[in-house]
C-alpha cells in the first residue's frame, strides 16, 4: 500500500506541475502574440527608412559619412541581445553559442562585449568573457530605452573612432516554431541592396537638402531602427519558443500521468488480489 501511496502523490505533483505548464504556454500565447503586433506596427517605418538609405547610399563612397567608413583591424563591439528569463528550450544557449563560435572564426583582435538580457550575461560570465556593460531586469519600455541610449551612445564613439565594427547578435522570428540566429554588422553601415522584385526601391526621391546633410540624420536613425527592430524580434522569438516548450512539457506530464495511472492501476489490482487470497485461504484453515 506505501507504494501505492508513492505513486499517488506523484501523480499529484505531475498534475500540478501539468497546471503551471498549462497556464505558462497561455500567458507566453498572449505575449507573442502582442510581440508580432509590435513588429507589425515597426516594421513599415523601418522599411521605408530602408528605402532612403538605400537610394541615399547608391554612388556615394565610404568616405561620404563617417558611419560608412570602413576601418580595418581594431576594436570590435558586440551588442548581444538576449532574454531575461529561462524556461524557453535552447533559445538563448543557441545564440550564444552561435556568437562564441563566430567570435573564433572571426578571430577579432580586441572585443568588447554588452550584453542585454540576463542570459547572455550568465551564459558568457561563466565562460569567463569579461562583459563591459550588461543590462538585464528590466520591463521591456526600460530595456527600449535602454538600448535606444546604447545605441546613440555607440554612434557616437564610432563617429570618434573609438572602435572600428559594431556586431549586433540577437534571434529573428521567422513563425511560431522557428527562430534564427541573427549576426549582423550593423557599423560600419553596409548599404541594403535594391530589390529588384520591389518597385519602391527604384523610385528617385527628391531631397530638398543635398545627401549629404540628410546623411546625417538619417543614418543615425536608421542604425537605432534595426537595434530597435532587433529587440522586438528576439521578444517574440522568446515567448514563442517558450510557449512551444510549455506545450511539450504539458503534453509530456499528461504521458507521465497516463504511464502512472496504469502502474497504479495494475498495482492497486494486485493488492485487491492479494487481500482475497489472503481472506480465502484464512476462511480455509477455520
Amino acid at each position: 500500500m506505501a507504494n501505492l501511496k508513492d505513486i499517488k502523490t506523484r501523480m499529484v505533483s505531475i498534475r500540478n506541475t501539468q497546471q503551471i505548464t498549462s497556464a505558462m504556454k497561455m500567458v507566453a500565447a498572449a505575449k507573442m502574440k502582442k510581440a508580432e503586433m509590435h513588429i507589425v506596427k515597426a516594421k513599415p517605418y523601418a522599411e521605408k527608412l530602408r528605402s532612403i538609405v538605400t537610394n541615399l547610399s547608391q554612388g556615394l563612397e565610404s568616405s561620404a559619412h563617417p558611419l560608412l567608413e570602413e576601418r580595418e583591424g581594431g576594436k570590435v563591439v558586440i551588442l548581444l541581445i538576449s532574454s531575461d528569463r529561462g524556461l524557453c528550450g535552447g533559445l538563448n544557449t543557441n545564440l550564444c553559442k552561435a556568437l562564441l563560435r563566430y567570435q573564433k572564426e572571426q578571430n577579432f583582435e580586441f572585443v568588447e562585449l554588452i550584453t542585454l538580457g540576463r542570459k547572455g550575461y550568465e551564459f558568457f560570465s561563466s565562460q569567463g568573457v569579461e562583459i563591459a556593460e550588461a543590462f538585464q531586469s528590466l520591463k521591456d519600455d526600460e530595456m527600449a530605452e535602454a538600448l535606444t541610449g546604447k545605441v546613440r551612445e555607440l554612434i557616437q564613439q564610432y563617429e570618434n573612432g573609438e572602435f572600428n565594427k559594431l556586431i549586433l547578435a540577437h534571434n529573428t522570428f521567422k513563425n511560431v516554431l522557428t527562430q534564427e540566429v541573427v549576426l549582423k554588422q550593423v557599423l560600419p553601415i553596409e548599404p541594403p541592396e535594391v530589390e529588384k522584385e520591389d518597385p519602391e526601391e527604384e523610385v528617385q526621391f527628391i531631397f530638398e537638402a543635398s545627401k549629404d546633410e540628410i546623411l546625417g540624420s538619417i543614418l543615425p536613425q536608421y542604425v537605432e531602427s534595426q537595434a530597435f527592430t532587433a529587440l522586438l524580434d528576439n521578444n517574440a522569438c522568446e515567448h514563442a519558443a517558450r510557449m512551444t516548450s510549455m506545450d511539450s512539457a504539458t503534453k509530456n506530464a499528461g504521458e507521465m500521468l497516463s504511464a502512472l495511472q496504469l502502474t497504479y492501476n495494475r498495482a492497486r489490482q494486485a493488492a485487491i488480489t492479494t487481500e482475497l487470497i489472503e481472506i480465502i485461504a484464512g476462511a480455509e484453515s477455520l
